[in-house]
């Protein structure tokens, strides 16, 4: 039950777990439809949800990353990464929130920016998420550090193994005999 008081609104007596569960039924839903018409009317109504529950809960970092993914799906760059700067500042090491702010970055070919997210969500817990470590070995094997693209292509085969293409890439990386190069011993890893 809502509480009113000078025409305002108690939100904190509001029940955030039904809310939450129609907010992500409602962009799940989005996620999966391709009848655009149907997908931007779910988009809002979720929309709607996460923006109730940042003001149920102004702290709760989901709502706000939630946001700014519909924001990042609708092209609409700047409320993304305005939500997405909500959430990081209210927990800066939030592997959720620096997951999905790679992606909006990755999306749009900004790799190194992107890099720097999944990194912190990496180091915070998603290191075991296999499309997290796909786009890590992505992002290095496009600035150059095979290496590195070796590694991260080599934790994501270890956590599907049903992925033979990643094991094709690393053989067509390990064939560069890329790491034994001078420009890498002498430029990349110094």
């Amino acid at each position: 039950m809502l509480e009113y008081s000078d025409n305002r609104v108690d939100y904190s007596m509001m029940d955030p777990v039904p809310v939450q569960t129609e907010a992500d039924a409602y962009l799940d839903m989005a996620l999966v439809t391709d009848d655009e018409k149907t997908k931007q009317k779910l988009l809002e109504t979720a929309a709607g949800k996460y923006f109730l529950l940042s003001k149920i809960n102004p702290q709760a970092v989901t709502p706000y990353v939630q946001l700014a993914r519909i924001y990042d799906i609708t092209r609409k760059d700047r409320y993304a990464k305005e939500y997405f700067y909500r959430a990081t500042n209210i927990e800066n090491l939030s592997p959720f929130a620096n997951f999905y702010f790679g992606e909006y970055y990755f999306r749009r070919d900004d790799f190194r920016r992107a890099l720097r997210y999944y990194l912190i969500a990496y180091e915070n817990g998603y290191d075991n998420i296999y499309e997290l470590n796909l786009r890590l070995a992505v992002i290095y094997e496009k600035i150059g550090d095979l290496e590195n693209a070796k590694r991260y292509y080599n934790f994501a085969s270890t956590i599907d193994p049903s992925q033979t293409e990643i094991l094709t890439k690393i053989e067509q990386l390990n064939q560069l005999n890329y790491g034994e190069s001078e420009y890498y011993r002498n430029f990349i890893r110094e």
